[in-house]
C-alpha cells in the first residue's frame, strides 16, 4: 500500500453511461452515510431523491438517464473522498466527457451544488431547440481511419462524426441517429467485433451539439470557478489546464468537440506518470483504457480496495 501511495498518479474520471445500482455494495457503512448527506443536497438543489432512486428503485421527477447521470456524479465524488483519505493523491486529472464535471468538482474548482446544477443545465439545454433525432454509438475492432472512411465512402459527412477516439480499436460516433445507425450497421458488416448504441439522445462531442447550447453558454459565462487544485488534462486539445477561465472555456468544449481520449492518456505517460486510478464504483474507462499501452498500470476502486484489505491482514 505504501508503494501505491508513492506513485504519482493520474485520476480519470468517466462519462454516461453506467448503472450503479449494482456496485452499491462496494460503499462501506461509512461511505453509505456520506452518500445519504450527498443525498439530501441532491434532493436540495434539483428536487431529486438520488437516495430511493438507488436503494429502493423509485422513479423521480427525471428520467433514468438523467437519475444516472446524478448517481454517477454523486457516487464518483465519494470515491475521490475515499481515494483521498487512503492517501492515494492525484497529480493529474483526465475527464472523459461528463467526467470533466466531476473532475472539476472534486479538485474544488466548482462546488458540489454547482456541478449538479450544471449536469441539470446540459439535460435540459438541447430540449430548448429545434432537432432531429441524434443518438451516439460506439464501434469496436476497427481503427479511426475506417470509420473516417466508412463515414466518407457512404456520404455521410453531414450526418455523423467521429466522437471519441477511445484506443485504436473503440471508436465513439456521433451524430443524427439515421447516420449513426447506418455507420454501425455497416461496420458490423465489414468485421466490426462490436457495436451499440450509447444511451444518449443527444449527439454530444459532435457540431449537431451545438443546437441549443446558447443556454449552456449563459450558465457557464455565470457560473463561479475558480482554479483547479489538480491540473486537468484536456481531452480536447492535451493542454494541461488549471486556470478558472481556461476552465470555462473547456466546458463550452466538451459539448461538441472531439475527444481524443488515447492522445490524452499517451500525453500524461509523456510525463512520467505511468498509473492511472479510475476515480467511479465501475471500470468502464479501464476496460478500452489498459489497451492503449499495455505498460501502464490501470487500477479501479474495487482492486485497491482488495489492496487495502491485504495490507490491513499483514498487519
Amino acid at each position: 500500500m505504501e508503494e501505491l501511495m508513492n506513485k504519482r498518479h493520474a485520476f480519470l474520471f468517466q462519462g454516461v453511461g453506467s448503472e450503479y445500482q449494482r456496485f452499491l455494495h462496494l460503499l462501506d457503512d461509512e461511505q453509505k452515510q456520506i452518500l445519504d448527506q450527498y443525498c439530501s443536497i441532491v434532493h436540495k438543489e434539483i428536487e431529486l431523491d438520488l437516495w430511493n432512486y438507488l436503494f429502493n428503485a423509485k422513479e423521480t421527477k427525471y428520467d433514468k438517464m438523467f437519475n444516472d447521470w446524478i448517481a454517477i456524479y454523486t457516487c464518483d465524488y465519494i470515491v475521490y473522498l475515499r481515494y483521498i483519505e487512503m492517501n492515494i493523491k492525484p497529480e493529474i486529472f483526465l475527464g472523459y466527457s461528463m467526467g470533466l464535471i466531476t473532475a472539476m468538482a472534486c479538485g474544488k474548482s466548482i462546488s458540489f451544488e454547482s456541478g449538479l446544477h450544471m449536469l441539470l443545465n446540459i439535460y435540459e439545454y438541447p430540449q430548448h431547440a429545434s432537432r432531429k433525432e441524434e443518438a451516439m454509438g460506439v464501434v469496436v475492432g476497427m481503427t479511426c481511419s475506417d470509420i473516417d472512411h466508412i463515414i466518407q465512402e457512404n456520404n455521410l459527412k453531414y450526418h455523423v462524426e467521429v466522437a471519441s477516439e477511445n484506443n485504436d480499436y473503440c471508436i465513439v460516433i456521433s451524430g443524427m441517429k439515421s447516420g449513426v445507425d447506418k455507420v454501425m450497421s455497416i461496420a458490423s458488416n465489414e468485421g466490426a467485433l462490436k457495436v451499440k448504441e450509447v444511451n444518449a439522445p443527444y449527439a454530444f462531442h459532435s457540431q449537431y451539439a451545438a443546437s441549443g447550447i446558447e443556454r449552456f453558454i449563459s450558465f457557464v459565462a455565470k457560473l463561479r470557478v475558480f482554479d483547479c487544485m489538480t491540473p486537468i488534462i484536456s481531452s480536447f486539445n492535451q493542454d494541461i489546464i488549471q486556470d478558472a477561465f481556461d476552465l470555462k472555456k473547456e466546458l463550452i468544449k466538451n459539448m461538441t468537440s472531439k475527444m481524443h481520449w488515447k492522445a490524452s492518456i499517451e500525453k500524461i505517460a509523456d510525463k512520467g506518470i505511468y498509473s492511472f486510478i479510475e476515480v467511479s464504483l465501475d471500470d468502464s474507462l479501464i476496460k478500452f483504457s489498459k489497451l492503449i499501452n499495455t505498460d501502464y498500470e490501470f487500477s479501479t476502486y474495487n482492486k485497491l480496495l482488495k489492496i487495502k484489505s491485504q495490507a490491513r491482514k499483514t498487519i
